[in-house]
């Protein structure tokens, strides 16, 4: 590679580097260069020049350039993001983006001045859990990652970074708020089955199963065995309306759940009244062999047609906070159902390895971490038992 210098005026150079010929859109070869503007000395501008040229020799240099963290962010998402994963992925990570850091000081920032000061500024006034704000820092940092490899910056700067958020280990935020008792899961069961079938199969089987809610709206009848009383967790919505598509389940980890002839019954029912409801409806009625499907009820816009999977993101507002008050208890997340019944298992001596099967986690630590506030219950319940089996008396 070569290099020249020319003077702008008093104190200012243009460092002219020669990055040799590449071929244009009619594949003729012309002389690329790159002008870059320098304040200081001849000598300095010089020992510049001479950097450019070695850091382009060695295949490190990075073209000058005022795209902000934000540009960015956004053709980082559309390019690596929405072809390569799943749709939830996608929106989690544009919500992250443009609620978030798009009205942060950072996102004019240009992102080749961008330095750790200032994602540490950033994480220190966003509002949020840990685990939100660690989302955050995965966002920036992969897309960062991409940008170094793209020659768009030199350093990730995200990374190693002494004030990035941190979740505390072994414990789960979440989970010990979120999580209702058995007496408060009996209520709200109680008043899901006022609701209709369908409420009551759907919060029966949340409960049962401990299924996430894309992968409860995503089930479809094919993979419900009544006579076994098991279903089939292979896939999750992933997009709703009137074309909803679907994807694997987190993790890409399929899994078979046994369900209490309770679960079953409700399922039963359910299914009676939806193949009713279909006859009546044959006409307008969107058969798409899914186990929840709107009804009447669920019709809130003129988009809206009997038949088409749940709205996923609206079930938290429209129908479970409105039961759980009618229960007359507290107000959990709609997750909490998972934790929930996860909770409820461990407490009353399921082993750690079999919740973890039905929750479809990839590992017991990951079951042993999350639900780190049973396990001082389980040792009592150990300790309890254990006489019994070495003195052939009863417990304590």
């Amino acid at each position: 590679m070569r290099g020249s210098l020319k003077q702008r005026y008093r104190g200012s150079w243009s460092l002219i580097l020669d990055l040799g010929y590449e071929p244009d859109a009619g594949g003729i070869l012309k002389r690329h260069q790159k002008w870059v503007n320098f304040r200081g000395t001849r000598k300095d501008a010089e020992a510049k020049l001479a950097d450019l040229i070695s850091a382009a020799n060695g295949g490190t240099f990075v073209e000058p350039a005022k795209v902000t963290l934000i540009a960015w962010l956004r053709e980082w998402l559309e390019a690596a993001i929405k072809p390569q994963r799943q749709p939830a992925t996608y929106t989690r990570y544009r919500g992250i983006i443009e609620n978030h850091i798009r009205k942060a000081a950072i996102a004019e920032l240009p992102l080749q001045r961008l330095r750790p000061s200032h994602l540490e500024a950033y994480y220190g006034t966003a509002t949020g859990s840990a685990a939100t704000l660690m989302l955050h820092h995965t966002v920036i940092r992969r897309a960062l990652r991409t940008a170094v490899r793209d020659r768009r910056v030199t350093v990730n700067v995200a990374s190693d970074l002494d004030g990035r958020p941190r979740r505390q280990r072994g414990r789960s935020e979440d989970a010990p708020a979120h999580c209702w008792t058995g007496a408060e899961a009996q209520a709200f069961l109680t008043a899901a089955k006022a609701a209709g079938p369908q409420n009551a199969a759907f919060y029966g089987l949340a409960l049962d199963s401990g299924a996430r809610k894309g992968e409860l709206c995503g089930l479809a009848w094919a993979d419900v065995d009544l006579d076994a009383g098991k279903i089939h967790i292979i896939r999750q919505l992933t997009k709703g309306g009137s074309k909803p598509t679907f994807g694997p389940p987190k993790g890409k980890r399929p899994r078979t759940v046994t369900l209490s002839a309770e679960t079953v019954a409700l399922l039963k029912e359910h299914k009676q009244q939806q193949s009713t409801l279909k006859m009546r409806n044959r006409m307008v009625y969107r058969a798409l062999g899914i186990v929840f499907a709107k009804e009447w009820g669920e019709l809130h816009t003129r988009k809206d047609l009997l038949g088409q999977p749940l709205q996923a993101n609206n079930l938290g507002e429209r129908s479970f906070d409105g039961l759980s008050q009618a229960a007359g208890i507290r107000r959990i997340k709609f997750h909490g159902l998972r934790h929930t019944c996860a909770t409820l298992l461990l407490q009353v001596g399921e082993p750690v390895h079999v919740v973890a099967q039905r929750l479809g986690h990839a590992d017991v630590q990951t079951t042993l971490n999350t639900y780190a506030h049973v396990l001082p219950d389980m040792q009592q319940n150990a300790a309890d038992r254990l006489p019994a089996a070495l003195h052939g008396g009863g417990g304590r």
